[in-house]
């Protein structure tokens, strides 16, 4: 025992607090009585620091009428014991010592136990193994905490502690909390408080927001609107990556953000896509919000969508559905295929016998008075056929019961002579008196109908007009026909094979008299232009969606346009599609192709892009430049004047050896230029967030998805050299320290991410790399992460920097993982109950991003309020500082504050609650401060 005690250390304490009225000042703040191996000296320890804390002397006299008033003197051994004390001891000049012995002792006393309480919990298998290593780190913790737990203390030494550290900020004039660097903020704040959860609260996704109906592909080749996607939570879709390569990723968030006034963007090619003003577009120089595009900016669309599904089914129902899209009348009794075209009726009637069994292909023509038509019909002889095959098949069914024709009919509810009938095959039961029949035979229909009770049914509609009611066709005219959803979930061969008889119903292929070759498709009905153009797309063929108005008797009718020009979306088509019925059409249009040389007026790189290209080449004359590309005309590349080529742009950028602009050269981008912005009203919206790229097709436009706290944190780990931990739930490290180093360097951010920077902006870059890596931030981007494990790595990152951290700062709350045994609000208010525990535990303000409900979307007064917190009253309730972020600008274009913020203080449990404005400038992801600095 004598490793872990030292009594002799002890009672020289003591005895030195009895001689020398000054020396326990020097151990109070450190010194506790547990540390104190024997009860005895526990409690004089404990006698001299109350009357030390009165203000009282503690010497002999004093400290045994206290412990004589409170009838402990003859417990701790009576005055001889005192005197005793006092007589051993000479002086108390190494007092400071003998506190150190003392509390070494005590500490490994304290650690013995803890290890025997982790051993017990080791055994204790009931509980999960997180939560054992949890108990245990914190009783390890506990131990290295520079003041234990006090438990109940007088309000008299609490108010001498208050008092001492006003008196200290008054004549340091410091905050007493930790400052953010917005000074404003700090003006009412006070700065952050040791201990205190903040909470930063606002609506996800602030106004990025597409119309329910937009239009998104799926990696199976499906496509789902927005709205779909939203309700399922998951999916993976289309994304731009940094290389101007589409790729696959899947949503982090799914965000319904209500009802918002949009806008309708078009463009040239007729593409167009319903959204907030605030949401932003691709264009070259970067993400712009829609707020800030025009008429006649040019916008980055794919050039080509490759998805396509495994769905197979018969060639020849593919061709059948092509066949009725284009040429067929799904309106009346029966299905009718009308075209002058002999090939393409003997294909459509052989498909249809192939593809169904019992139907039949009456040609009209009247006389040869109108354009031929095939009616689709049931085939009565296949139907008489299989009535007698049931007829016989039920007659011995029949014969093998023990039940009586009587008795079956009874059971089916229907007359003894019905079951007669069925068995000689003059009728046949309904679909669901099939069913029961078969259920009371205990035989698969296939045993009584091989080929089903339309087979066997005069009544019922044919398998063709079936299958087209399941498909959601039958019933729509031309203005309404679309593709069904089936279609799009096709092979890529089966795609193809539906294009090329489309195109042979609606379709042609010409060569026009001023030499352009060109392949189109018209129709009556927008919404299947849209999805032709689509389907086209995936194919890697552009193709342009016009309104056209054509003589109709004595009307004019609309009607919708696609038009393919474009050489390399020609020669793919012929290579892809083709058309059937029309290949001497298709032939002369290949050859007319090859005969003239490739030049385009649309497929052009933004004539900003020159810009790019002037960076690049440093001070190299442009003719220089354009000979070594190996440029005809080298002398005259019409620089900064003309939209370039991608082939041109290839040539420059690999001379120039920058690979940023030969991945845009090469890029799956088309450049399309916007021809209408117009408002729509006020429509659902929804949001998509998606990690590390931002950005993700709809409508076959690339559209995009601020870090108020991450600015915070810079501040703290900058101007308080405070190690600072960021728990990233959303976001990578990298993408992080992106937006760190965009926000340092003073260099947009999309520009940042893609590369796309000058020579000169290198060394602000290289500064802020340098900068940034010499603060104390410290990220951890695992997702799903827990409270427990939050807690484990806090502790580990105070251990290694062996000092108080200056803030710990967590995106966002509601991703963060709960226990999973209760509600998601019961989850949320034990993770703000053990984030406030933390934070006392540490000493450290932890500031939590957290979402806003719907519900600030439905007023008219936009600002958030304490109420609109989302999922938890309990943050409320635990937290000691909230604030809401709001920019007026996203809910009013028009407004003065354009480029301001408002961080509105609504909860502020140890001060005033206000509101504060900043800068905001969206391009660096930056808040900066209005007011300056000293003013408070």
């Amino acid at each position: 025992m004598s490793q872990i005690i030292n009594i002799e250390a002890e009672e020289a304490i003591l005895g030195g607090i009895l001689l020398d009225p000054e020396a326990i000042a020097r151990v109070a703040d450190t010194l506790v009585k547990e540390a104190f191996s024997l009860q005895a000296h526990q409690e004089i320890y404990n006698a001299a620091h109350i009357l030390h804390a009165q203000g009282k002397p503690t010497d002999l006299m004093a400290v045994s009428t206290y412990l004589a008033d409170h009838g402990l003197l003859d417990k701790v051994g009576g005055t001889t014991k005192l005197g005793q004390l006092l007589n051993r001891t000479v002086s108390a000049v190494n007092i400071d010592r003998y506190n150190s012995l003392v509390m070494e002792k005590y500490s490994r006393r304290q650690l013995i136990k803890a290890g025997h309480e982790i051993v017990d919990l080791g055994y204790e298998t009931a509980k999960e193994l997180e939560i054992v290593l949890d108990e245990s780190e914190q009783k390890i913790f506990r131990l290295t905490q520079e003041r234990p737990q006090e438990g109940l203390v007088s309000i008299a030494e609490t108010l001498v502690n208050a008092f001492n550290t006003i008196e200290d900020l008054h004549q340091e004039t410091a905050l007493p909390g930790i400052p953010s660097g917005f000074y404003d903020l700090d003006g009412i704040t006070s700065g952050f408080g040791r201990s205190d959860l903040v909470i930063i609260a606002g609506r996800p996704a602030m106004g990025k927001c597409l119309a329910a109906d937009s239009e998104l592909v799926c990696a199976d080749g499906s496509i789902a609107t927005i709205e779909e996607i939203y309700h399922r939570q998951t999916d993976s879709l289309l994304t731009l990556q940094d290389n101007w390569k589409f790729g696959w990723t899947k949503p982090s968030a799914f965000v319904d953000d209500g009802i918002k006034p949009v806008f309708r963007v078009t463009t040239c090619l007729g593409r167009s896509i319903e959204t907030t003003l605030t949401h932003p577009f691709l264009t070259i120089q970067g993400w712009k919000s829609l707020g800030k595009l025009q008429i006649g900016t040019k916008i980055a669309v794919p050039r080509q969508i490759n998805s396509f599904g495994q769905q197979t089914i018969l060639e020849e129902k593919v061709k059948i559905l092509a066949y009725l899209i284009g040429d067929g009348c799904l309106t009346r009794s029966s299905p009718l295929f009308t075209n002058s075209n002999q090939l393409l009726l003997d294909d459509f009637s052989n498909s249809v016998s192939a593809g169904f069994m019992g139907l039949s292909c009456k040609l009209e023509t009247s006389n040869s008075t109108r354009v031929p038509s095939i009616r689709i019909s049931k085939d009565k002889l296949f139907v008489e056929h299989n009535r007698r095959i049931f007829a016989q098949n039920l007659k011995q069914a029949l014969n093998n019961q023990s039940r009586t024709n009587y008795q079956i009919a009874a059971l089916l509810k229907v007359s003894p002579a019905s079951i007669s009938l069925w068995t000689r095959g003059d009728c046949v039961p309904n679909r669901k008196t099939f069913d029961k029949l078969c259920q009371l035979l205990q035989i698969k229909p296939q045993a009584l109908a091989p080929y089903g009770i339309l087979a066997i049914s005069n009544n019922s509609s044919n398998a063709l007009t079936l299958w087209l009611q399941e498909l959601g066709l039958w019933g729509k005219n031309a203005y309404n026909k679309t593709i069904p959803k089936l279609v799009f979930s096709l092979q890529r061969s089966l795609v193809s094979l539906f294009l090329n008889r489309l195109f042979a119903t609606d379709g042609w292929a010409t060569v026009l008299k001023s030499g352009q070759a060109q392949i189109g498709y018209g129709t009556m009905s927008e919404r299947l232009a849209k999805q032709i153009q689509h389907l086209l797309l995936r194919l890697g063929i552009i193709a342009s969606l016009k309104r056209r108005f054509v003589k109709y008797k004595n009307d004019r009718r609309q009607t919708w346009q696609l038009d393919i020009t474009d050489r390399k979306s020609l020669k793919n088509f012929i290579t892809e599609v083709g058309i059937f019925g029309k290949e001497k059409a298709v032939d002369a249009l290949q050859k007319a192709i090859l005969q003239k040389k490739y030049h385009t007026n649309r497929d052009l790189i933004p004539i900003e892009v020159w810009q790019q290209l002037e960076e690049a080449k440093g001070e190299e004359p442009w003719s220089i430049l354009a000979k070594r590309s190996g440029i005809k005309g080298y002398s005259n590349i019409h620089v900064g004047k003309r939209a370039i080529t991608r082939e041109r742009l290839f040539k420059l950028a690999s001379t120039l050896e920058n690979v940023h602009l030969q991945n845009l050269a090469a890029s799956e981008i088309y450049w399309d230029e916007i021809v209408a912005i117009e408002a729509v009203g006020n429509k659902q919206v929804y949001d998509l967030t998606i990690p590390d790229t931002h950005n993700f097709v709809a409508n076959d436009i690339c559209v995009h998805n601020t870090s108020f706290a991450l600015n915070i944190a810079n501040n703290i780990a900058k101007q308080q050299n405070l190690p600072v931990a960021i728990f990233s739930l959303e976001m990578s490290r990298e993408q992080l320290a992106q937006r760190m180093l965009a926000s340092e360097a003073k260099i947009p951010s999309n520009r940042l991410r893609s590369g796309r920077i000058s020579q000169n902006e290198f060394e602000p870059l290289i500064n802020a790399v340098t900068n940034l890596s010499e603060l104390p931030i410290f990220i951890d981007d695992t997702a799903n992460l827990s409270v427990t494990q939050m807690r484990s790595q806090v502790r580990r990152l105070q251990g290694q920097t062996k000092q108080e951290l200056g803030l710990v700062l967590l995106d966002y709350l509601q991703l963060m993982e709960g226990s999973g045994s209760d509600n998601r609000v019961q989850e949320i208010s034990k993770i703000t109950r053990s984030l406030k525990q933390l934070a006392r535990e540490i000493n450290a303000p932890i500031l939590a991003l957290s979402q806003l409900s719907r519900g600030v979307e439905q007023r008219t007064n936009k600002r958030p309020m304490l109420s609109d917190l989302r999922e938890s009253g309990s943050i409320e309730q635990d937290s000691d500082l909230v604030m809401m972020l709001y920019r007026d600008e996203y809910y009013n274009p028009d407004t003065p504050d354009r480029g301001l913020a408002e961080a509105i203080i609504v909860k502020h449990r140890n001060g005033p609650v206000g509101t504060v404005k900043l800068l905001f400038k969206g391009e660096l992801t930056k808040f900066e401060n209005l007011a300056k600095p000293g003013e408070y």
